[in-house]
């Protein structure tokens, strides 16, 4: 349980400089580009470039130093972040918190995996719900201090207060992942080698795309959906707000059943299934003829949306079992698809309106649907 805690503490944690955006901006008096390249931007490419090291050779050593070092940093950083004078120090303080989720947060969920390699899909499905969860936690953390008149720098001494408590209880419990203690067989390959040959695995690296492709029916579709309540049926604030819960409450929902439903059917024919009702749910979203008959078919899209990233990293992590640091590693090939999705999605919708670009988030369950197809006729798992 101390594991699965981290998936929820990871999504209250994240909120933090999301939500305050504005009031950082304002503090430092930045513009609208310099604090999305504080907070965001360059805290992303280190992270790009640190991450896939740690996750590499987390497979060689145990876990425990990775997990107990991320969530000791990450408190930190988040102290850092509360006491930063000026935008630079809290670029750094954000870039360590992102790598320090990654060797926390990340290697729990992979060590998790690997200690039940016969449910890799129920315990993403525990693991996704978990960080729905965490979801509501960061606007309700903001939400409360503001009320007594406290901003983002409280915010985060607050959550590093949480997390320096969490940092304490995992150094205090001991626990065991799937590898043990180092790797020193003389026989296993460098971690440039592992991950070279997970990148010639073609079955993983199509997973790895499909693990990319559920960006587009989580937050890019919470953007866009709200946008598209505005301007389709000039919808105000309550009914934007109305969509985004009724998503989360049907993600909820989802995940509840798919857990239940794991324990009849197979991953890839749970896979199938709720591609493809996903899919026709999307469809009657879009095209839905008023804004509160919009809120109400969001909560089948969320139903449906949300068994699909559990039911894809499931594959992915099974292709390589107990080298679950180098799968998260390989992730990484896919990083810019993820960062340049946002954009593109935005670009479409500013030159062909938002009813085409909603119409390309479709490819998410379609294409998790094809996936499965094509990677049928493989043959067994590496081992």
């Amino acid at each position: 349980m101390v594991l699965f805690a981290f998936a929820f503490i990871d999504e209250a944690a994240s909120g933090i400089p999301t939500i305050n955006t504005t009031a950082i901006e304002q503090s430092f008096a930045t513009s609208h580009a310099e604090i999305a390249l504080v907070l965001f931007v360059l805290p992303g490419v280190f992270a790009m470039i640190v991450e896939p090291v740690v996750f590499l050779y987390a497979d060689r050593y145990p876990r425990a130093w990775f997990i107990r070092g991320g969530a000791t940093v990450l408190a930190a950083s988040a102290f850092a972040a509360a006491l930063a004078p000026n935008p630079v120090v809290l670029s750094v303080a954000v870039s360590f918190a992102w790598v320090a989720t990654g060797a926390s947060v990340a290697l729990a969920q992979a060590t998790l995996v690997d200690r039940t390699p016969d449910q890799r899909g129920r315990t993403m499905a525990r693991w996704t719900l978990l960080s729905s969860l965490g979801d509501f936690a960061g606007p309700i953390i903001v939400g409360g201090l503001a009320l007594v008149g406290l901003g983002w720098r409280a915010s985060y001494l607050v959550i590093g207060a949480a997390l320096a408590v969490w940092a304490a209880i995992t150094w205090a419990t001991p626990f065991t992942d799937a590898r043990g203690a180092g790797d020193d067989d003389e026989e296993a390959p460098g971690v440039l080698a592992a991950l070279r040959d997970a990148l010639h695995d073609r079955v993983l690296v199509a997973w790895l795309f499909g693990i990319a492709l559920c960006d587009l029916l989580d937050e890019i579709l919470v953007v866009f959906a709200t946008i598209h309540v505005r301007e389709h049926f000039g919808a105000g604030t309550l009914v934007q707000s109305a969509v985004v819960g009724a998503g989360m409450v049907g993600s909820t929902l989802g995940l509840v059943w798919l857990e239940r439903l794991l324990g009849r059917h197979g991953e890839t024919k749970l896979l199938v299934w709720f591609g493809s009702a996903c899919a026709v749910a999307f469809v009657a979203w879009i095209v839905a003829p008023t804004a509160w008959a919009s809120v109400v078919l969001m909560v089948p899209v969320g139903v449906f949306a949300s068994p699909l990233y559990p039911l894809a990293a499931a594959q992915a992590f099974a292709r390589r079992p107990e080298q679950s640091g180098t799968v998260l590693a390989a992730g990484h090939l896919f990083t810019p698809l993820g960062l340049a999705l946002p954009w593109l999605v935005g670009l479409i919708a500013d030159h062909a309106g938002t009813f085409v670009a909603l119409g390309l988030l479709i490819l998410q369950p379609l294409g998790l649907v094809a996936l499965v197809a094509f990677t049928r006729s493989d043959g067994p798992r590496r081992s």
